[in-house]
């Protein structure tokens, strides 16, 4: 079916209204409500993640997720009122793409065990933990992959709106092959829990997230960080990491990482742009003897 406009995308859902409590239409990039229906007026043009009273951009971010893989997604929220289940799909008009939500309150189907005996903040630690599980690398417990390709296009689109510098570390433990291959994979599993647990706590002092790309290689996104700041992040994540002894079953390794920066300031990249440059900076340290920081 072609819709013309969001609009008729809403009029088209309430007949499904019976279904579901809350309809929206979502930009999945500026993550702004464009269209709504709900029993209770709620206020159009907010951005989607204030329906549940936290103030922070969704972890899962299931609209996200249904715009760059163009299927239909499912997850629990709960907005300190009700829980509910969040449906999202996405649906191509001829100029955009939007995503449309679905809310049905489920809170008396018992999803949540003794739901009357629970606290607020116990119910959020609940479903927050629930969210969190899918975008978490299970080794390292910093984010994953997929949280990079979820949240990594709308720092971008935030940055490219606001005028604002966005930069990029990417961090590759040097050598690691060898330590695999010398003492084994589980004791290259507690490295790199060692290394990402050493990298998350720097970042968190610089508002920033850290995510695992793959193998033994992290991200560290840093908003509106322009390059002098984020040369200086990478140099106190190299600083924390210097001579840090990352212990597994008796022995003592310490490891070292190649590091590249990238900052945007007004280019208009996307992701695999992005992510390339920063790429090719790390690939430059190699060359000059790894245990080293390049930066643009």
């Amino acid at each position: 079916m072609i819709f013309q406009d969001s609009q008729k995308i809403v009029e088209f859902m309430l007949n499904f209204q019976g279904l579901f409590d809350v309809i929206r239409v979502v930009d999945p990039m500026s993550r702004k409500v464009v269209e709504y229906f709900e029993r209770e007026p709620f206020l159009q043009g907010g951005h989607c993640y204030d329906y549940w009273k936290n103030g922070v951009l969704c972890a899962n971010c299931i609209s996200s997720r249904a715009f760059l893989q163009e299927d239909t997604f499912v997850k629990i929220e709960y907005n300190k009122d009700k829980i509910y289940m969040a449906m999202a799909s996405p649906v191509i008009l001829p100029e955009h793409t939007y995503v449309v939500e679905m809310l049905k309150d489920v809170t008396e189907t018992g999803i949540v065990p003794d739901m009357e005996r629970k606290t607020i903040d116990e119910i959020n630690g609940i479903i927050e933990m629930l969210n969190l599980e899918i975008v978490t690398d299970e080794l390292t417990q910093v984010y994953n992959r997929r949280y990079i390709n979820e949240q990594l296009p709308t720092e971008l689109y935030d940055a490219a709106t606001e005028g604002l510098p966005l930069s990029v570390i990417m961090m590759d433990i040097d050598h690691f092959k060898a330590v695999n291959d010398t003492y084994g994979h589980v004791c290259g599993d507690e490295v790199l829990k060692t290394f990402s647990s050493v990298i998350r706590s720097v970042v968190q002092e610089k508002d920033g997230w850290v995510a695992r790309y793959g193998g033994d290689e992290f991200l560290v996104v840093l908003p509106n960080t322009g390059p002098q700041e984020a040369n200086t992040a990478a140099q106190d994540l190299c600083s924390a990491l210097a001579g840090r002894e990352m212990g597994c079953t008796g022995r003592k390794i310490c490891a070292t990482v190649s590091v590249g920066t990238y900052t945007v300031m007004g280019q208009a990249l996307n992701v695999e742009e992005l992510l390339a440059r920063v790429d090719q900076n790390v690939y430059r340290a190699k060359e000059r003897g790894r245990n080293t920081v390049v930066s643009d």
